[in-house]
């Protein structure tokens, strides 16, 4: 999966979340951390290391 691309995507209201799970945390992070905007997004916890990641209000 591109995660550059999505996150774009869950900005810009083209999707609603991105589910990551503990075994694409390492990609995702890659794109993560060259993310501009994460002010925008927020990710909310959940149980066995999964993260879902929304726009924040």
């Amino acid at each position: 999966m591109n995660y550059t691309q999505a996150l774009n995507d869950l900005r810009d209201g083209k999707i609603d979340k991105i589910e990551i799970t503990p075994e694409s945390f390492p990609e995702f992070q890659k794109a993560w951390a060259k993310f501009a905007y994460q002010n925008t997004i927020r990710g909310i916890a959940h149980t066995h290391g999964q993260v879902t990641y929304v726009r924040a209000n």
